[in-house]
C-alpha cells in the first residue's frame, strides 16, 4: 500500500459521491444518524423524551431506530477507517510532532483537545440546521448559503486558533 494516499484521487470520489447523493435527492451528512441514535436511546429514561416536538424533528416521531442510508454511511466510515488503518504499514503517532513541541508528549491532552473541537464544530453545524459534512462538502458545492456561512465560520475561526495554539510561523 502507498505511503500517502492521492487527495486527487480522493477529491474526485468524494466529488462522485455527492453528485450520487445529491441525484437521489438527499444531502451528504452524518450527524442525522448520531442524532436519530440518542434519540432511540433516550426512551430507556422516559417515554416522552423521544417524542417531544424538541427531539421529534430530528430523532423521528417514534422511538424506533431508523437504520437507513445515512446510519449505513457512518458504519461504513468507520470500517474504512479500520480498513485503511489495517492497509497502512506505518505506525501513526497518537500525539503530532507539532503539538509534541508545543504541548509535549501528552496523548490524553491530545485526545482532550480533539474531542471539545469536535464537539464545537458538530454543535456549531448542527446549531444551523445541517452537520459538518452537509454543510461544507453539499452545501458549498451546491451553492447553499448555509454552506458557504458555515465554511467560511470554520476558516475564520480556526485560522485565529491555530495561530493561538501553535504561534504565527507555526512550532520551530
Amino acid at each position: 500500500m502507498q505511503a500517502k494516499w492521492s487527495w486527487v484521487k480522493g477529491g474526485f470520489l468524494l466529488g462522485v459521491w455527492n453528485l450520487l447523493v445529491f441525484l437521489s435527492g438527499n444531502r451528504l451528512g452524518t450527524t442525522t444518524a448520531y442524532a436519530q441514535t440518542a434519540g432511540y436511546f433516550t426512551q430507556f429514561f422516559s417515554d416522552l423524551i423521544p417524542t417531544s416536538a424538541w427531539t421529534a424533528g430530528t430523532c423521528g416521531a417514534d422511538s424506533t431506530l431508523r437504520v437507513g442510508w445515512q446510519w449505513l454511511l457512518v458504519l461504513g466510515i468507520f470500517l474504512g477507517g479500520l480498513l485503511a488503518k489495517g492497509g497502512h504499514r506505518q505506525q501513526a503517532s497518537a500525539v503530532p510532532e507539532m503539538w509534541q513541541k508545543r504541548f509535549g508528549h501528552r496523548p490524553r491532552l491530545r485526545y482532550l483537545h480533539a474531542f471539545i473541537g469536535g464537539f464545537l464544530m458538530l454543535f456549531g453545524a448542527r446549531m444551523a440546521g445541517g452537520c459538518t459534512s452537509s454543510h461544507v462538502i453539499s452545501g458549498m458545492s451546491q451553492l447553499a448559503v448555509s454552506g458557504l456561512l458555515f465554511g467560511g465560520a470554520v476558516f475564520a475561526v480556526g485560522i485565529p486558533v491555530a495561530m493561538l495554539l501553535y504561534g504565527k510561523r507555526g512550532v520551530q
